[in-house]
Formats: C-alpha cells, sequence, structure tokens
C-alpha cells in the first residue's frame, strides 16, 4: 500500500515537523519524498491495516493523504483507451473513440495526467558507462552517428499524452498528441496543442493537471527494490487501444486513483457512463 501525499501539502517547516512527528521519519528523508505541488509517497508499507492506521494519523494532523494499493500500477481493468477527438460543450464532454462516442458531463473528470509516454527501450550501453569509454567533449562524426542511432526510433520514441480520469469509473481517456484530431486552431506543434486543450478543459472542469511524472516519488516508489510493483502485464492483457510505457502508465494510474481518492473524501461525484 503507498501512503501519498496531495499536491496541496504546504511544504511549510510545521508540516515536515508534524510529518515526521507522526511517520518517526527524518526530515531530509521527509523532503526527497513529499513536496508541495506534487503528488509524493510518504511510506510504501505491506501491510494494510499499518498502512490506514498511518492514513488515519497523517489526516488528524491536517495533512492530506491517501492510501492506494500499489497494484493499481498494473491493474488489467484499468484500461488506457486512446480517443480520435472530443468535442467540449457547456457542461459536457463527447469522447470520440476508435469504434463509438461518449457524452460525460464535465463534472465526471477527476483530474488530468500530462506526460510523455516512451516506447521502445535506451541501449544498455548507456545505463552504466565505465570511464574507460568517456570520449572527448567535442565529438568527431563518427561519435556524432553512434549518437544518433542510439537515438533512433527503433530503440525509443517518445510522444505527448494526457490521460483523462473520471470519479468513479476505472478507465481513463487518453489523448494521443500524434493521431488526436485537435478541434479549432492549430499552432502546427501537437504538443502545443496538446497543452492548450488540456488547460481549457482543466478551467472548465476544475480540476488539476498533473504534470509530476520526471520528479515524483511515485514513480521511484515503483521501480526501487523495495517498492517494485509486480511484474508488467503481459501484451495480451494490455489495452490493444494505446500505446503502454511501464513507467508513465502506472503512474497516471496511480495519480488518478489518488485524486479520485481525494474527491471523493470532499465532495460528492457524478458517475460517467462505464466503458
Amino acid at each position: 500500500m503507498l501512503v501519498m501525499m496531495a499536491p496541496s501539502f504546504d511544504g511549510s517547516s510545521d508540516a515536515y515537523a508534524r510529518l515526521a512527528r507522526v511517520t518517526g521519519m527524518v526530515a531530509y528523508d521527509l523532503k526527497s519524498r513529499v513536496k508541495a505541488g506534487a503528488w509524493g509517497v510518504v511510506r510504501a508499507l505491506a501491510d494494510d491495516d499499518e498502512s490506514r492506521t498511518l492514513t488515519e494519523q497523517l489526516r488528524q494532523e491536517g495533512l492530506p493523504v491517501v492510501a492506494v494499493p500499489r497494484e493499481v500500477a498494473h491493474d488489467p481493468n484499468r484500461r488506457i483507451v486512446t480517443l480520435r477527438s472530443l468535442e467540449l460543450h457547456a457542461e459536457q464532454i463527447v469522447l470520440h473513440l476508435r469504434e463509438r462516442q461518449m457524452t460525460i458531463p464535465l463534472g465526471a473528470l477527476s483530474c488530468i495526467v500530462r506526460g510523455e509516454v516512451h516506447l521502445g527501450h535506451v541501449p544498455a550501453r548507456s545505463l552504466s558507462p565505465s570511464s574507460s569509454t568517456f570520449r572527448a567533449v567535442v565529438p568527431g562524426s563518427v561519435d556524432a552517428a553512434m549518437f544518433r542511432e542510439s537515438l533512433s526510433p527503433s530503440n525509443f520514441e517518445s510522444f505527448a499524452a494526457a490521460d483523462l480520469h473520471f470519479a468513479t469509473v476505472l478507465w481513463a481517456a487518453r489523448i494521443d498528441a500524434r493521431s488526436f484530431e485537435f478541434p479549432g486552431a492549430q499552432s502546427g506543434s501537437p504538443a502545443s496543442d496538446l497543452d492548450e486543450l488540456v488547460d481549457t478543459l482543466a478551467a472548465r472542469a476544475q480540476v488539476r493537471v498533473d504534470r509530476g511524472v520526471r520528479a515524483s516519488s511515485v514513480v521511484s516508489s515503483l521501480t526501487s527494490p523495495s517498492g517494485a510493483a509486480r511484474a508488467p502485464l503481459s501484451i495480451s492483457a494490455r489495452s490493444k487501444e494505446s500505446s503502454t510505457d511501464e513507467r508513465f502508465d502506472p503512474y497516471s494510474r496511480l495519480v488518478g486513483e489518488a485524486e479520485r481518492q481525494l474527491a471523493q473524501q470532499s465532495a460528492p461525484i457524478t458517475d460517467p457512463p462505464r466503458t
């Protein structure tokens, strides 16, 4: 179970002092895990009762925390479905999927997770360089060619994406900037068009846009030996409608569930149709 601190954590000295008092952890460790403005993992605990107890103690201290099962990161029931386009109306969003369309109230949107989906892999030789392989600062033509080859699409590809998470359903709708049909005027840059659309959606639905995947301790809690989640899903278990990333996808699912729980603590929510 991951005990997660919400982005509304103010990062004050008093807040860290309360956090340290309850957890018994030192301030240095807490500041590396938990920061204002981003989701962070306070503790990753194997015992569910211990996690719930810690969560309740932190809430009594006025700290915005939720407890999310680690299995959420790779839950096959939490599909990520790619959108072709969408229509934004005064109180509704019309989602155009591959074979159907759905009308969902704006109030059903709980958060948007914006980031980059990474496909393929970075060559192993770049992961643990030896000092004997260090080259001159100014590369020659052969060095430059080897660098371009190491980052070729066959080895590594990334694209801008945003996942729309809803309040009471497990699936998420993904906007893939490479293929999405952006409404209205376009800037010529898919990433810029995506950011403009995401900001508009968030403002209209009054939800938060999460952009913390690169720095959040949520990611490290899944990749570290002590917090490793179960093995990645097989290809057959993944949604055939979207590309997958074993870093961004688990992060998006965890943040979506955390935001959902946080919303349930404070207000009633609208239930969109199920897919």
